[in-house]
């Protein structure tokens, strides 16, 4: 069977108001990283300012990391990504750019590989559209 060096990767940009994320945040991607869910691999912080200029800054030019776990392969988000995750962020708001390993498909992607498969489409859909649309079709 193929042994793959790390999993499927995905970017995601999450928004919170101010510089910085709350400390809720930094702590579910923790919980994750403890249980094995997921691997960061690169974390960049975007801010944009109320007049709309984008600030970056990688999380190794911080001095306090805040708890934020270590990173495999900072630098990965290269400056391109960051802007196209960036375009969502509000003036006056921030986002922490994340790079994430998916752990729990690494073995699945092997085994699709091995199969001859391999993923052709995905489609997210965030957590609050799925919760709304359920409440509301609810019978």
């Amino acid at each position: 069977m193929t042994t793959f060096d790390y999993g499927p990767i995905e970017f995601y940009a999450i928004g919170f108001d101010g510089d910085k994320p709350g400390p809720g945040i930094l702590q579910a991607v923790d919980d994750l990283v403890a249980t094995g869910t997921i691997n960061v691999l690169d974390l960049v912080f975007a801010t944009r300012s109320p007049e709309g200029e984008l600030t970056v800054m990688e999380l190794s030019d911080t001095t306090d990391d805040g708890g934020v776990p270590a990173l495999d392969l900072a630098g990965l988000a290269g400056m391109e990504d960051i802007e196209a995750l960036a375009e969502q962020v509000p003036p006056g708001t921030s986002a922490a750019i994340l790079v994430v390993e998916l752990l729990w498909a690494k073995a699945f992607a092997a085994a699709l590989y091995d199969a001859g498969g391999a993923v052709i489409a995905r489609e997210g859909i965030p957590a609050p559209v799925v919760n709304a649309f359920l409440a509301e079709n609810a019978d």
